[in-house]
């Protein structure tokens, strides 16, 4: 019985007698700190690209309106008169006609066109200006940061195009 006792060493737990100093630790934080800082310039902005969407949500938003079609043929007579239907590529307007949402979004980018500021959609979704039909596609260029993103609207479908 003695041989047993010997053999089996009953262990007790002890407290840790190294532990980590002030120092070490404060010098962890520091170092996790500048290493959050350097990747935080890494990350990528957004916000030319949620801009895009958001832009080509709204005229694809605005062609669904012009069509106003419900399981029995059209709901309404339409007529060119309907405001509606048109989108003012202004980005205040924009932001205006967006705030009752839940989470408005805020334009972040700056919009430039060479014609008109303002796009229709007739009763067959077919894109318009100036009373006229789009001929030939309509270029959105939106700009942030030196960054660009064109956007190009296409005669007779209103499809939209994004183009980096």
């Amino acid at each position: 019985m003695k041989n047993i006792k010997q053999k089996v060493k009953i262990q007790t737990l002890t407290p840790f007698k190294n532990g980590f100093t002030m120092v070490e630790l404060i010098f962890v934080i520091i170092l996790v700190g500048i290493l959050a800082g350097i990747g935080t310039n890494f990350m990528l902005d957004n916000r030319l690209l949620n801009d895009t969407n958001f832009l080509v949500m709204k005229i694809k938003q605005k062609q669904r309106d012009a069509i106003e079609y419900d399981v029995n043929g059209f709901a309404k007579p339409w007529s060119k008169e309907n405001s509606s239907t048109c989108i003012d590529f202004n980005t205040t307007i924009l932001e205006t006609e967006d705030s009752q949402a839940q989470k408005p979004h805020k334009f972040s980018s700056s919009i430039n066109m060479d014609t008109n500021h303002t796009l229709c959609f007739d009763e067959y979704g077919r894109p318009y200006q100036a009373e006229h039909l789009l001929l030939k596609g309509l270029d959105i260029n939106l700009s942030y940061n030196r960054q660009i993103r064109q956007l190009s609207v296409m005669p007779i479908s209103g499809y939209v195009i994004i183009r980096k």
